[in-house]
Formats: C-alpha cells, structure tokens, sequence
C-alpha cells in the first residue's frame, strides 16, 4: 500500500484547522485521514498534540 501524499511532511495552518473541525464534529479518524491524505496514525497523534482528544462528540 502506497503511503499518503502528506507522509512525512510538516502540517500546515489549513490542516491544523480542518483537523480540529472535523476532529470536535467527531468524524472518524479514518475519513480525517482521507481528506487530509495523512495516516490514522498521524491524524490520531496530531490531535493528541494540540490537546483534542477528549473533546469529541459522541
């Protein structure tokens, strides 16, 4: 499986702020990580990063 075009790369302000929007709407990890072309992995790692987790909607 070929790796996400993002992978590796630095996260830009628009990506930061598309995360948290769909992160707090509470889309699930895996569509995140579609829209933005990053893994689960680093959708789920970033969000811990800026403090998101615990904040979702159910």
């Amino acid at each position: 499986m070929a790796e996400p075009s993002r992978h590796g790369k630095p996260w830009t302000e628009k990506e930061i702020a598309l995360l948290k929007e769909h992160y707090l709407k509470g889309t699930r990890h895996r569509d995140i990580a579609a829209k933005l072309k990053r893994t689960v992995v680093a959708i789920e790692s970033k969000a811990a990063e800026l403090g998101l987790t615990g904040q979702r909607k159910k």
